[in-house]
């Protein structure tokens, strides 16, 4: 039991940790971010002070470059959204189309076959619609 209270208390410690870390980032600008990342691979290189300044400089290239990255690819998106919402418009209105003509259609046909003819076309369709759903693109009879 003891075990299990320690290991609860030493996930619960680390997942506060992990979160804790991540928080002071968002705060910084992409100049002091580059700059605290230069620093840190400084001392960790040894460095001399010129070298951690075009470390620095790259660091801001790169994250400029991102950003621009990322209004490009909300465009982009926004972009699509308008496309998707046209093409979900033509669609409704090439469907509507279609429903309509078939319906000029019907009329038609019922005005040249006879009832029982009317009804043995219909139950035809019916077949024809059953086969396409099956999936085999063939007719079934």
């Amino acid at each position: 039991m003891k075990k299990m209270i320690t290991v609860l208390f030493l996930a619960l410690g680390l997942s506060t940790f992990a979160q804790e870390r991540g928080e002071g980032r968002k705060d910084l600008s992409n100049e002091e971010m580059a700059t605290l990342s230069a620093k840190r691979l400084a001392m960790q290189l040894d460095l001399n002070e010129d070298q951690e300044m075009k470390l620095k400089t790259l660091y801001m290239t790169r994250m400029d470059a991102k950003e621009e990255g990322r209004e490009e690819n909300a465009e982009k998106r926004a972009k699509m959204m308008e496309k998707r919402e046209e093409m979900k418009e033509k669609r409704e209105e090439m469907r509507e189309k279609r429903e309509n003509e078939s319906e000029e259609m019907k009329t038609e046909l019922q005005k040249i076959l006879t009832a029982e003819q009317f009804q043995k076309w219909e139950q035809l369709q019916e077949k024809r619609r059953k086969g396409r759903r099956s999936g085999n693109g063939r007719i079934q009879n």
